[in-house]
């Protein structure tokens, strides 16, 4: 299954309306990763169409941005309990990473959202593949 996390009821409406109307079966469960309710995430299937899985990324990083605009309304930044970025894995799948609010606060107060998911791409590419020689090295240089 591959997993989409709400933190906002009308938002996860927005989008398990979408997937009704497109007839991609889902299931929803609440996030208790953190011993609370923390959001919702909704799963679809893993043999799900690439074209599909593109449609819906587009859709979810909409609502993320919508996401980000009630919160600026509201003046209360990113206070909540958890806060998810997502990130692709090397192998195409979806992974959702919960990162503490109020690192994701600090951090977006100097990165655009963008870069701030770009970041977070780049720990997952660091994470599975790892680099263990020297860091300070020239780019393109090949060692041994």
């Amino acid at each position: 299954m591959l997993d989409y996390i709400f933190f906002d009821t009308t938002l996860s409406g927005k989008f398990k309306d979408h997937l009704i109307k497109v007839g991609i079966k889902f299931t929803v469960e609440n996030d208790d990763g953190f011993g609370s309710v923390q959001g919702e995430i909704v799963a679809i299937p893993d043999e799900t169409s690439e074209d599909i899985l593109d449609e819906l990324q587009i859709l979810y990083d909409k609502l993320q941005d919508e996401l980000e605009q009630i919160l600026e309304d509201n003046g209360n930044g990113l206070l909540m309990n958890a806060a998810g970025m997502q990130a692709q894995l090397k192998d195409g799948t979806m992974c959702t990473l919960r990162v503490e609010p109020t690192i994701v606060t600090r951090i977006l107060t100097v990165l655009e959202f963008d870069e701030l998911q770009a970041f977070i791409d780049n720990i997952a590419h660091s994470v599975e593949e790892p680099d263990s020689g020297h860091f300070c090295k020239n780019i393109g240089e090949k060692h041994e």
